[in-house]
């Protein structure tokens, strides 16, 4: 069985790894441009299962669990720290009180913890702006290039092909079956297809062969800052009642890196920066902790969410095709979600069905059928 995975992120390539485990060793992987030159090189590299709907929740707890184990098998590098959800206003915290226990209810321990409490979290806490804080301490950050790159090694170790500047123009069908897919550098033929190609890409491709895939790329504008000791002790510190949840966290060359949700035009060029995003974005962060006004900002870049309707990722086959698979729109949790989407996609590609029920709620179906999934925690 000769597999081609489309899309050289992580996503990709973590599917790849999980179909090598279980004995596939006929796989290309196929890569616009440079390996992981999409979203996963350019988020902040932050994970954690603290999330509002059971699927996200379920679906995270089980990719930090695969991300510890990886992180011992391919010697990858990973720290968890905790996330600190500032609420500014008390009826956030009958908000956070009850995700406290609906996160509990999936063995994820968050807690609800006063501003004492959270200033001992994040030392030089602003109390006066600060009510309490849910904090997660099963989330955490890694340094993302430098684990990419040790996948990929791995993989390169493991006989997986990897074509890079190769664009995928189209795919090739019939009798319900993918055959081919016409790229930059001549046709590529498989027996299972796997699409994992960002968001407007892996729209751009599902629609040669007819099917509309919900998905646009909202654009995000971090910021980094020259490096520092440490900061932030968390993986990430979240302004949850300022729109547009400004967060911060701290690299771990000592970067500080700001962002924020700012009203842009979807599918905004790569290019196109704004004059104010650094100052809206810094600003609240700075209420919450007043020394980083002092900060030197060295530059900002662009990336995108690949966000769906419902803030979901779509796993699975792509119906009505029978060997037509896709693991995308994740709205800015791919990295996090790397493991778990390489094991559910192997599943689905050897088994017919996921390991975890739960995930057959995220197909491309629920889109026809109207069965949406809400998830409002929609930030690092």
């Amino acid at each position: 069985m000769r597999v081609v995975i489309v899309g050289g992120g992580i996503s990709g390539l973590f599917t790849a790894y999980e179909l090598w485990k279980r004995g596939i060793r006929d796989i290309v992987v196929l890569e616009e441009r440079y390996l992981g030159s999409g979203g996963s090189t350019r988020n902040i590299g932050c994970f954690r299962s603290s999330f509002t709907s059971p699927e996200h929740v379920l679906l995270m707890k089980r990719s930090i669990e695969l991300w510890l184990k990886y992180r011992d098998e391919l010697n990858l590098q990973l720290k968890q720290s905790g996330y600190l959800w500032i609420a500014r206003r008390l009826e956030t915290l009958d908000v956070f009180k009850k995700l406290a226990a609906f996160h509990g209810e999936y063995g994820v321990p968050t807690r609800v913890v006063d501003p004492d409490k959270a200033e001992q979290i994040q030392p030089g806490l602003n109390r006066k702006a600060v009510v309490g804080a849910l904090f997660d301490p099963t989330a955490g950050r890694m340094p993302v290039l430098e684990n990419i790159v040790k996948l990929y090694l791995k993989l390169k170790s493991l006989r997986v092909v990897f074509h890079f500047y190769t664009k995928v123009l189209r795919l090739h069908a019939s009798n319900y079956r993918v055959k081919s897919a016409t790229t930059s550098r001549g046709v590529v033929d498989g027996d299972v297809f796997v699409v994992a190609a960002g968001g407007r890409g892996t729209r751009e491709l599902l629609s040669s062969i007819n099917v509309e895939f919900p998905v646009v790329d909202e654009t995000r504008h971090p910021v980094i800052t020259e490096p520092y000791t440490e900061v932030i002790r968390p993986a990430l510190i979240i302004d949850w009642d300022t729109p547009g949840a400004p967060y911060v966290t701290q690299t771990e060359h000592g970067g500080l890196i700001f962002a924020r949700n700012i009203s842009d035009a979807h599918e905004a060029p790569i290019t196109s920066h704004r004059i104010d995003v650094i100052g809206t974005t810094i600003k609240p962060i700075i209420e919450l902790l007043p020394a980083l006004r002092y900060v030197n900002i060295l530059r900002y870049w662009i990336g995108y969410y690949e966000t769906t309707l419902d803030h979901h990722p779509v796993y699975g086959p792509v119906q009505p095709y029978e060997n037509l698979f896709v693991a995308a729109g994740f709205s800015g949790h791919g990295l996090m979600m790397g493991p778990v989407t390489g094991e559910l996609i192997a599943d689905w590609v050897l088994n017919g069905k996921p390991s975890i029920p739960l995930a057959e709620n995220l197909t491309i179906e629920r889109f026809k059928t109207g069965k949406l999934v809400k998830e409002l925690a929609i930030v690092g």
